[in-house]
């Protein structure tokens, strides 16, 4: 493949990667969520707690209520070899409950921050092996 076209589809796929992680997070897919990670990979919140490993990774998913979504941005992604690095913003909006009057059903922004990933490519493609998130104001 030509490396302009390597260049361009390893982003494109870390993307992709980054989508699914906020969408499994956000819809309560516990095995997907965990599935966009290495075996042993770990979820480190700055200030606060690291969860390792898939099962404990969607097992954290399964003790989070819902109602946020995840919006990620400005993602600047350096890819060498089978290892990639990407810095990303975060935007977390809380979504109105479902059951809120009409006049009451509006989204929030939350909270803002930032993640620093570490990632390597798999036979599966490309997984986070680290995650970091720095939550702009801390925890």
């Amino acid at each position: 493949m030509d490396a302009t076209v390597a260049w361009m589809v390893d982003r494109a796929r870390i993307r992709e990667l980054t989508a699914r992680y906020n969408r499994c997070f956000d819809d309560g897919d516990p095995d997907g969520f965990a599935d966009t990670f290495t075996e042993d990979g770990a979820m480190e919140i700055d200030g606060g707690p690291t969860t390792t490993g898939r099962a404990a990774l969607a097992d954290m998913v399964r003790r989070t209520p819902y109602g946020i979504v995840h919006v990620t941005v400005d993602a600047i992604i350096e890819v060498d070899g089978d290892r990639a690095v990407q810095d990303v913003t975060l935007l977390v909006v809380a979504r109105p409950p479902v059951d809120a009057p009409a006049d009451k059903r509006r989204s929030r922004l939350q909270r803002t921050g930032r993640y620093h990933d570490q990632l390597v490519r798999t036979p599966e493609g490309w997984r986070f092996a680290r995650r970091t998130v720095t939550l702009d104001g801390g925890l």
